[in-house]
């Protein structure tokens, strides 16, 4: 498994917030070692066994190590995955959506390759689709496409960002970035239609981006329960991940990827321990 991630510039405050982003990843692998393991890839459905590349996108504040949980679930159920991080995900989202579309193209073996964004990663995500990535699906975790919906942790997080770059500090998004003609095309894609499968995993108990601003109507909105970063490595969360990318399988979705999927909404048990599985849980 290589990780791909595209630096961020030397400057005191990125510096810091990539220390910061380093404990918080270290902390959610002590976070998976209490909680267990997931199911052993040979207990759980095999309908979600895959194979071929997957790209999971960190977001805001995400490093290789935080990633790494989903990424070690998807890798034992038989994917190559490939863990993409633009720096801690604070850069201006044009320039992060080129970086991503570089990793994309780099690993695709000519079938495409899913994508499994969480937060912020998910804005990217989708608009590497919009711009033609080879894309066989897109998965979103907490992902905010609705950033009017957005909870005062979001808003004070993304105030804090744009000041930042605002007053020089490299590789942080600016205010111009929010209305600027730098990113005009990266604030359209984001909401643009999806013409691959595409599932946005949300949970009403997420205090960093609320519910309602991931649900879209193009995706299959699934929900789970825990916090935000629990999307990253809680078993309700990576059931529902495994579920998404067998169901945007070929065998399943023949030319599903020619249009948008009609909304559904699906709930996912919060459950600690073995992943469950969503058909014996009703959701499926």
């Amino acid at each position: 498994m290589t990780t791909t991630t595209a630096a961020l510039g030397t400057h005191p405050v990125t510096e810091g917030l990539t220390a910061l982003a380093t404990v918080l990843g270290r902390i959610a692998g002590v976070r998976t070692l209490w909680r267990g393991t997931a199911t052993p890839a040979g207990d759980v459905a095999r309908r979600w066994r895959g194979h071929g590349p997957v790209v999971v996108v960190g977001g805001v504040g995400t490093v290789a190590a935080g990633l790494t949980p989903l990424c070690d679930w998807l890798g034992s159920l038989g994917y190559d995955v490939t863990p993409h991080t633009a720096g801690i995900g604070t850069a201006c989202g044009a320039r992060s959506t080129d970086a991503l579309l570089d990793t994309i193209t780099r690993v695709d073996q000519g079938a495409g390759v899913h994508l499994v964004a969480h937060s912020r990663g998910g804005l990217f995500a989708r608009a590497a689709v919009a711009a033609g990535a080879p894309a066989r699906s897109l998965v979103t975790l907490g992902t905010p496409f609705d950033l009017r919906r957005l909870g005062l942790v979001g808003l004070v997080l993304g105030t804090f960002m744009s000041t930042a770059g605002t007053l020089g500090v490299p590789d942080v998004a600016r205010f111009e970035c929010l209305y600027g003609s730098c990113c005009a095309e990266f604030r359209r894609t984001v909401r643009a239609a999806v013409p691959v499968p595409f599932t946005s995993i949300h949970s009403r108990g997420d205090r960093v981006v609320p519910w309602r601003a991931s649900v879209d109507a193009a995706a299959r909105n699934v929900t789970v329960e825990g916090g935000h970063l629990d999307l990253l490595d809680g078993p309700g969360p990576l059931a529902a991940v495994a579920e998404a990318l067998a169901g945007a399988s070929p065998r399943r979705h023949r030319g599903a990827g020619l249009r948008p999927q009609a909304r559904h909404e699906a709930r996912v048990p919060r459950q600690r321990g073995p992943v469950p599985d969503l058909a014996a849980a009703g959701s499926a």
